[in-house]
């Protein structure tokens, strides 16, 4: 049975999904390799060689799993120039993430060419939230494998819909400024009959992505109703609200994270001493985000 976060995952009006096929071709996020990498990961008892062979066939997926495991996120001793050796190092996990990764960014590449710069600066948004929430998620102990790093990537991921389905709307609206408390989502609402939440949860949703994914996603700004995936939904707003402090050009060290609530909620839902552990380590992870999350997005 759908939980009450679950089963709130909005509609998109059908002129919009029309734009966005039109723009995309399909609203199917993943091409027939990736579908089928993943239906193979997604057996417990899953062959890492047959699963490599089905994604070499893939280069824009071979290519990213091979740059992600040579990152300054995973920093290996030597230089990985295998796949197979790639997907032993980073995990099953973690390739199911990256294949999801990819989706995505042939989604988002559909967007026209005059909208490279706002799309180049919400793929950064993603990498760097993704990036945040995985840090924390080792920091605070949360035990998540993998699904917060996709969470993080795809909670704005509505934005980067809009932008590629309705570019004059999506600049009219969305000004990139990443300041908290705007009213974005209002004017969303008003003008398109969804938020960027919504329109991203819809998204998930249609491509089956998990439910944790989806309330995630859709409720990034209000995790406190995202019932069983509160824990998931408080992490991705605290690395969303960190993402935002860099993109407005703020110094680490300026950072309050008493200023937000959801990190909060996540030592309200088991997340021992979260606050004073986080508050103790919040800086250094400002200084060295960007400049993985840039490495993460080289071509």
């Amino acid at each position: 049975m759908a939980s009450a976060a679950e089963s709130q995952c909005p509609e998109v009006p059908g002129e919009l999904k029309d734009r966005l096929k039109r723009a995309v071709g399909t609203l199917n996020m993943l091409p027939a390799v990736a579908v089928q990498a993943l239906q193979i990961a997604n057996n417990p008892d899953c062959d890492l060689g047959k699963l490599a062979g089905v994604i070499q066939r893939d280069l824009t997926i071979t290519t990213l799993i091979l740059r992600m495991a040579n990152s300054a996120l995973f920093s290996p001793p030597k230089p990985i120039a295998s796949l197979h050796h790639a997907m032993l190092s980073l995990g099953l996990r973690r390739c199911r993430d990256f294949i999801v990764t990819a989706g995505l960014d042939s989604v988002a590449k559909k967007a026209s060419p005059e909208m490279k710069t706002q799309r180049e600066t919400l793929w950064r948004h993603g990498f760097l939230t993704a990036l945040f929430a995985m840090k924390i998620n080792q920091l605070l102990g949360l035990r998540f494998q993998g699904e917060e790093f996709t969470a993080g990537l795809m909670h704005d991921f509505g934005r980067t819909l809009l932008a590629v389905a309705d570019p004059a709307t999506f600049t009219r609206l969305d000004r990139l400024d990443f300041v908290e408390g705007d009213d974005l989502e209002a004017r969303e609402s008003e003008a398109i009959g969804v938020s960027h939440a919504e329109f991203g949860a819809w998204f998930a949703s249609t491509n089956e992505l998990p439910n944790s994914l989806v309330a995630a996603i859709h409720l990034h700004h209000r995790p406190e109703s995202a019932g069983e995936h509160l824990q998931l939904a408080a992490l991705v707003a605290v690395a969303d609200h960190m993402a935002n402090h860099i993109q407005r050009g703020e110094a680490p060290e300026a950072y309050n994270s008493m200023t937000d609530g959801a990190m909060l909620l996540l030592e309200q839902s088991g997340a021992r001493r979260a606050t004073d552990v986080f508050a103790a380590s919040v800086t250094k992870l400002l200084i060295d985000g960007p400049a993985i999350a840039d490495s993460l997005m080289k071509e």
